[in-house]
């Protein structure tokens, strides 16, 4: 890092001091295609949710053509090609909702800290359910089938050794009723041992967003989702509503659509719950001298977790055939990852 000493200032002329700048290659990725530009990044202590910010100079030098609404960026690489970079949207949330909280004053120090925890941008690399990028990891082995007494299969990694196939095989056959092979098998849990409470601010007021016009093929994809929904028991067709959203349609790795509903009214009406993480160093320290490690995916977990009753008419959403309000706790609300912690640290110390 070069010393460098002129502030910078921002919108309404604030200045901010600089702790010096640092010139890099920096390497715009698309797949396998690459372009690498030489970018100078002036640092400073500001308590924002990025890392990283780009200017005009790096974008004019990059090519870049930014779409807000796409959350997207396209520039030419050097074959000749045009890449995309997508946004990762859950991060581009957790950035804007930490933009509106309060910020505490700059303080300048004389020695360099590893910044805090926030959020990146733009990635090349950052996984977008709209370009086909799946969220989980894919297999690196081939695996077979195993058939299972109910007329269901499951796929066993051909890496297994035969004592582990033999120790495996009939653990599975043995607990083939504790699978869930659609969303009606999910048994749910009790509201007694976990539900999900919005505790909406007193003075917040109801929104009922306009509906958006969806096209042919997005509708046709929110009915069948919202088919799904009905028949797992999981939504609830309402009437005079108070608290109102759209449903925002994705593509999934697999070419299907998944059924989002837009919260961001609902979400700003609700406090915060800070529900301590894990910690990841006792987690990995827990682990050691086990020579198997499982791991579950929970099937639609947070589907699994009942809303308050008071609160479930709040979650409602708009299709083109009717107003539906969810009897589960739904992806995107604020507070549902910490609902969903809560639980599994309850259920550990069962």
């Amino acid at each position: 890092m070069i010393p460098y000493d002129e502030p910078i200032y921002g919108f309404f002329g604030e200045q901010v001091s600089t702790r010096g700048y640092i010139d890099l290659h920096t390497v715009f990725r698309e797949g396998t295609q690459t372009k690498t530009i030489p970018i100078r990044f002036l640092i400073v202590d500001a308590p924002t949710s990025y890392n990283i910010l780009l200017g005009r100079p790096s974008l004019n030098t990059l090519g870049a053509v930014v779409s807000t609404p796409h959350l997207a960026m396209k520039f030419p690489a050097p074959s000749g090609d045009i890449l995309t970079i997508h946004c990762d949207q859950r991060l581009a949330r957790e950035c804007y909702m930490a933009s509106l909280r309060p910020q505490l004053p700059i303080q300048q120090t004389n020695h360099i800290e590893r910044p805090p925890d926030s959020c990146i941008a733009l990635s090349g690399e950052d996984l977008d359910p709209r370009i086909g990028h799946d969220v989980r990891l894919e297999p690196v082995e081939d695996t077979t089938p195993l058939q299972l007494p109910n007329g269901h299969s499951i796929n066993l990694d051909t890496g297994l050794n035969s004592d582990e196939r033999a120790t495996i095989t009939p653990i599975l056959i043995n607990n083939t009723d504790l699978f869930a092979w659609s969303a009606t098998d999910l048994p749910g849990v009790d509201p007694q041992v976990a539900s999900h409470k919005l505790s909406i601010y007193k003075e917040a007021r109801y929104i009922s967003q306009k509906k958006h016009k969806l096209g042919e093929e997005h509708r046709q994809a929110a009915k069948v989702e919202t088919d799904k929904l009905l028949s797992a028991g999981f939504i609830e067709e309402t009437q005079y509503t108070t608290w109102l959203s759209n449903v925002v349609l994705v593509k999934k790795a697999n070419d299907k659509w998944r059924m989002c509903v837009d919260y961001t009214n609902l979400n700003k009406a609700c406090p915060r719950d800070a529900c301590p993480l894990p910690n990841i160093d006792r987690l990995v320290e827990g682990a050691v001298g086990n020579k198997v490690l499982s791991f579950l995916d929970a099937y639609s977990g947070c589907n699994q977790i009942p809303m308050a009753t008071t609160d479930m008419h709040k979650t409602a959403f708009i299709t083109d055939d009717a107003n539906y309000f969810y009897r589960v706790m739904p992806f995107g609300l604020k507070n549902a990852r910490a609902t969903y912690q809560r639980l599994m640290d309850k259920s550990s110390a069962m």
